[in-house]
């Protein structure tokens, strides 16, 4: 009893009058261990991006906390974004970022009566400290740190 690869006729004989096995030729060839840590492929660290996630933050003051400070984490710079409303007569709000040794603030004296929102204003490196101020108003600033898993 003679065994035959069932196929096509164009398929089953190559130039040299063997039988063709595409199958055997048509997948790349793939090594089995990585080559920098030769390690199994499924257990190779070496080649895959880092895993990332989004954390958000955010720090708030009111009349019963008028100051708070937070420190800025995370892998990439963040982008600030302040939400305030005016709860008294005569509101202020100040924001202060510390960065490397450089202080920079943001002030509003004049706030309208209705909810505010100042998305994105600013962008900040981790390792910087925001500070948050506010009188006769409630305010929160948010971020979003991007940390490794």
């Amino acid at each position: 009893m003679s065994h035959h690869l069932v196929t096509c006729s164009p398929c089953y004989h190559s130039h040299y009058g063997h039988p063709y096995y595409w199958q055997y030729y048509s997948a790349p060839y793939y090594p089995m261990v990585c080559s920098s840590c030769y390690q199994p492929l499924y257990a190779c660290q070496c080649k895959k991006p880092f895993s990332h996630m989004n954390l958000p933050q955010e720090i708030a003051a009111d009349a019963s906390v008028t100051t708070k400070e937070a420190f800025i984490g995370g892998v990439k710079d963040v982008s600030l974004s302040l939400e305030y409303l005016k709860t008294g007569t005569s509101p202020s709000l100040k924001v202060t970022i510390t960065d490397g040794g450089t202080t920079a603030e943001w002030n509003i004296a004049t706030i309208p009566d209705d909810y505010q929102i100042k998305e994105h204003f600013t962008t900040v490196s981790p390792g910087a400290v925001v500070k948050l101020e506010v009188t006769d108003c409630t305010a929160r600033l948010r971020w979003c740190e991007v940390v490794s898993c």
